[in-house]
């Protein structure tokens, strides 16, 4: 446990014995990757190309999302592609970036027709009732209004591209969101297949996103060992089990942050106030990455557990619904995109209006870092025209977690702190 000097701050040397006593195995998601793939479920599709996770069919064969959008820009360009080898490279999750001549043929020999690809009239006609069904949703949710609770349909669904399918935004409960709150993806057939129309990150910014979400993936995006108890829901049954139960998210936490160089260089007395004041919304994102929207519940190595448990142990029903409200809202931005997540847990972290945080101006300086090179990720994935919707939903969220986090805060303040676990005792400061 690190200890309060008399002028009030802790040492960090606290925060690295945190990090090298935690000895749970990582359990990590794979890009775009639902922690459900761990179950081997006859639902699960892979990529035809590279073998990576797929959702469902793009332009006739089962397909990644990285092999769709790489189809989508290439297929129809006139200078063919040229191989800098033999014509036969080994296209896989590591591989595909490297020789764009053998995983186009690939594309094509799997079946991915290039005739499906829209032109710019037809894209235009799609926008247009995409546009037009929008407005009809947002005009049903205004008079819809329900106050009974949800009794949640638990049965099995298939995946869908945008993770929410219509029953779930056709939902009764208060916690759902209207359609207005749920985030509407750009349909494939809409994105430009002009390759300019992208943006091709910088060898930096390439490395800078790899290092912080495999930095994630290792951490704080990892889950706890299959088969431990604390996963069961009878360890949920009072508010100082949530509390106690979210040592593991603490650990990983302190270990995510000592793999980022930005972090380190920030004074001592910032990096603890940093970290004190990201815990929160760190928990409140983990349950978004782990949130099932089919189901309305948490996924867990040993299973499924029931969201009404929140519900159940806080007694506090407008906490629960702004919750599971923002999940689902937050989940159908980013669905299951890892660096989506990387990216947002780093923004979390180097927040300049965090209390206590004495160099605002550094701090804000290393976030605007990290939004730049958000806003650069979107447009490579989205293009330049699209990725602003993605960008100013994103940061929304952002915003509204404090909010949240707040009202959990408030609930902290209830426990008893004998109940607690003296870590998070101090990095809650529930003394």
């Amino acid at each position: 446990m690190y200890h309060m000097s008399e002028s009030g701050s802790e040492s960090l040397d606290t925060f690295q014995d945190l990090g090298e006593s935690d000895d749970c195995h990582d359990m990590s998601m794979d890009e775009h990757e639902h922690p459900r793939k761990r179950l081997k479920s006859k639902d699960d599709k892979l990529c035809g190309v590279c073998g990576d996770r797929a959702l469902g069919y793009n332009f006739n064969a089962i397909t990644c999302e990285s092999c769709k959008a790489f189809f989508r820009r290439n297929a129809l360009k006139k200078k063919k592609m040229k191989c800098l080898f033999r014509g036969n490279c080994i296209i896989d999750v590591r591989t595909r970036r490297f020789c764009p001549c053998c995983r186009l043929q690939k594309c094509l020999d799997i079946g991915m027709k290039e005739n499906m690809i829209l032109g710019e009239h037809e894209k235009r006609l799609r926008m247009a009732k995409v546009t037009e069904n929008r407005m009809k949703r947002e005009e049903r949710g205004k008079v819809m209004i329900k106050e009974e609770p949800l009794d949640y349909d638990m049965q099995p669904m298939a995946d869908s591209s945008n993770a929410c399918s219509s029953s779930v935004m056709d939902s009764q409960s208060s916690n759902a969101p209207s359609p207005a709150d749920l985030f509407e993806h750009i349909p494939e057939s809409m994105m430009p297949t002009d390759p300019t129309s992208y943006r091709q990150l910088t060898p930096e910014e390439h490395e800078l996103l790899e290092e912080i979400t495999i930095a994630y993936r290792e951490t704080v995006g990892s889950s706890l060992p299959k088969n431990d108890p604390k996963q069961d829901e009878s360890h949920f049954n009072t508010v100082s089990s949530w509390v106690n139960n979210s040592e593991f998210a603490v650990r990983r936490l302190i270990k995510f942050v000592k793999k980022m160089a930005d972090f380190c260089r920030i004074n001592q007395e910032d990096q603890i106030a940093s970290l004190k004041s990201s815990v929160v919304n760190t928990l409140l994102l983990r349950s978004v990455a782990f949130y099932i929207v089919e189901r309305d519940s948490w996924m867990t190595p040993n299973g499924e557990i029931s969201t009404k448990v929140l519900k159940t142990t806080t007694r506090h029903g407008d906490l629960y619904d702004s919750h599971i409200k923002y999940c689902r809202s937050l989940k159908s931005i980013v669905n299951n995109n890892t660096k989506l997540f990387a990216l947002i847990q780093t923004l979390i972290i180097f927040n300049p209006d965090a209390q206590n945080i004495r160099a605002r101006d550094e701090m804000s300086n290393v976030q605007d870092k990290y939004l730049i090179l958000l806003k650069h990720y979107l447009e490579h994935e989205y293009s330049f025209e699209f990725a602003k919707n993605y960008f100013v939903a994103i940061l929304g969220k952002i915003y509204e977690i404090k909010k949240i986090s707040d009202n959990h805060a408030k609930v902290l303040l209830q426990v008893d702190p004998a109940e607690i676990e003296p870590i998070m005792l101090e990095i809650l400061n529930l003394k």
